[in-house]
Order: structure tokens, then C-alpha cells, then sequence
């Protein structure tokens, strides 16, 4: 049966068109959109590969240093966690936001310590990195569990579910009450199991 009132249609906007790979959190970090492709992740995969020339050569091209993937990583929490010095160096000398922070509110710097790679957790620390520092936990727009942030004393503060989301829930709201009305309809229809009629004497 389709929700009468569902939280998205309680939220009050204004709403985003739609979210990419662009952080959401004023930190930098975090991402809306955990559905399909949220961006190229060029720099992401470099990174993991440890690539210095391949990184160089994205962000020359205008590659995003601070792009984020569908849990709202960015490039530097991937060099946090390869624990690769030289990239973090790189990507926060190019522009990388070091207290960025994921879905989770994790910053690269807590990724580096749930690591225990002493290397990186310096590297940040020497660039700058706020080791108290921990962000919002934020949920993207498709998880079911973001309805409870809303109605949370808080939730005024969560980012707000795009309208793409919108227009994809309320069609997936019409499609939904048209088969319920469809299986009624034969359900109800004269002869069948519905019809109270049929099973009069």
C-alpha cells in the first residue's frame, strides 16, 4: 500500500537540483548520492595505485582534488589508508581538504589511526590535520534510514534530499498506486474470488 505521507514529501526545502561528487559537508567531505555512479573516481583508483604521475596528470587535467565517492571519501582518506606519505603530501599541497570527513564523520587523519600507520597519522598531523576533529554523520538520499534524520531534533542541519530523489520516489509512488488500483480491479472484478456478490444465494 502507498504511504499517504511519506517523509519525503514532509521535508521542507529548498532542495539541490541533484548531488554528484561534490562534498556536502561544509568540512568538504560526505556525499547525497549513493545511487549508480556518483563520479569518475579517476584520482580515487590513482591514488589506491599509488600513481604519482597519474595523479599529476588528473589534476592537471582539472580533476577534482577533493571529489568524493559514494560514502563521501575523498582522494586523501584513500592516500590515508594506503598510508602512502607522498600522496598525502601531494594532494593537500595541490589543495585536498585535510579535515574533510565521510559519511561516517571520519577524516583522513582516523583513518590513518584506525590503521596504526604512524607515517601517515605524522604526515597529516604535519600538514595540518585537527586530530579532535569529527564530523557529521550524514546518510545519502536512498537509504531508508535517512527518514529518521529528518524528524530528528537536529535534522534541520542533515542535507536535503535532491529533487531528482524526489521526482524519482513520487513516480515510483504513482507506479505503485496504479498496480494496487489494477490488482483491485481484477481482484474485484464480477466471477472472481472478490466479488461478494458471486457468493450470494
Amino acid at each position: 500500500m502507498v504511504e499517504r505521507n511519506p517523509w519525503y514529501t514532509r521535508v521542507e526545502g529548498p532542495f539541490p537540483e541533484r548531488y554528484g561528487c561534490v562534498g556536502v559537508k561544509p568540512d568538504g567531505g560526505g556525499s547525497m548520492r549513493g545511487r549508480g555512479l556518483v563520479g569518475p573516481m579517476k584520482l580515487h583508483h590513482a591514488v589506491m595505485n599509488r600513481d604519482m604521475e597519474l595523479c599529476l596528470k588528473l589534476l592537471a587535467d582539472g580533476q577534482d582534488v577533493n571529489e568524493v565517492e559514494g560514502a563521501g571519501n575523498t582522494p586523501l582518506h584513500f592516500a590515508a589508508y594506503e598510508g602512502w606519505c607522498q600522496g598525502i603530501e601531494m594532494l593537500v599541497t595541490k589543495g585536498a581538504k585535510i579535515n574533510a570527513t565521510n559519511n561516517a564523520g571520519d577524516s583522513a587523519w582516523v583513518w590513518a589511526w584506525n590503521t596504526r600507520d604512524p607515517d601517515a597519522i605524522e604526515m597529516l598531523e604535519k600538514l595540518g590535520a585537527d586530530t579532535g576533529y569529527r564530523g557529521k554523520v550524514i546518510v545519502p538520499e536512498h537509504i531508508p534510514k535517512v527518514k529518521d534524520f529528518y524528524e530528528l531534533e537536529g535534522g534541520k542541519d542533515h542535507p536535503k534530499p535532491s529533487l531528482e530523489f524526489l521526482e524519482l520516489k513520487r513516480e515510483e509512488d504513482r507506479q505503485r498506486e496504479l498496480q494496487e488500483n489494477y490488482d483491485w480491479d481484477v481482484w474485484s472484478a464480477p466471477g472472481t474470488k472478490g466479488d461478494m456478490s458471486s457468493n450470494r444465494t
